[in-house]
């Protein structure tokens, strides 16, 4: 049974992909999230493109032509001479290797916060800490400072200390800190933070 899933989920993968190939063709090196509403309804995010390269725990992903030789099937699959997050083998999501064991599987990959494209809203009974859309304004239109950046302002909501709340290489509105509902550190050196307009489910 387990097998017949695989095939079924690699099947539509590879139909879901060459829909987009065919329709898309380059724009599709535009898409930064996970899931762009295809026609067959499924988000395995194995035609995500976009250039997070980093794990849900912050670990640095690795170079994918340094674990393999890149042929021409793997570059439909989004590989290439980089270290962004793809789903080659059609799993749960997007993932990459990396040069250190990760914790949470106890080998050299790990899976990758990649923002799901249709998350437009976070539950009420979790203050939104599940919302994993892409909205990176705030209330008042300020742009998102990266989570994994410390500059205009030093922090402590980091992917290695809160490695499930989502923070990994983007600047999107998230609630890491269990606060009343989603929001981002600012860009704006005079605005640390401010909440964010993330609708509740």
């Amino acid at each position: 049974m387990k097998l017949l899933i695989a095939c079924v989920v690699m099947a539509l993968c590879h139909t879901v992909r060459g829909w987009l190939f065919d329709d898309l063709n380059d724009s599709l090196n535009e898409y930064s999230c996970g899931t762009i509403g295809s026609p067959y309804d499924f988000d395995f995010q194995c035609y995500y493109r976009g250039t997070i390269a980093v794990t849900k725990s912050g670990i640095t992903c690795q170079n994918w032509s340094d674990r393999m030789d890149i042929l021409e099937g793997d570059v439909a699959a989004g590989l290439g001479y980089h270290n962004y997050c793809r789903n080659p083998d059609e799993g749960e999501r997007a993932w990459c290797y990396t040069e250190t064991v990760a914790e949470s599987t106890g080998e050299r990959w790990e899976y990758c916060d990649v923002p799901e494209c249709d998350s437009t809203c976070g539950s009420v009974d979790e203050k939104q800490a599940d919302y994993r859309g892409t909205i990176h304004k705030t209330n008042s239109g300020k742009t998102c400072q990266k989570w994994t950046e410390q500059s205009p302002h030093t922090h402590e909501m980091t992917p290695e200390n809160k490695p499930d709340s989502g923070l990994a290489g983007h600047n999107n509105c998230r609630n890491p800190d269990g606060g009343d509902k989603a929001w981002c550190y600012t860009t704006d050196p005079d605005t640390r933070w401010e909440f964010c307009n993330v609708d509740n489910c």
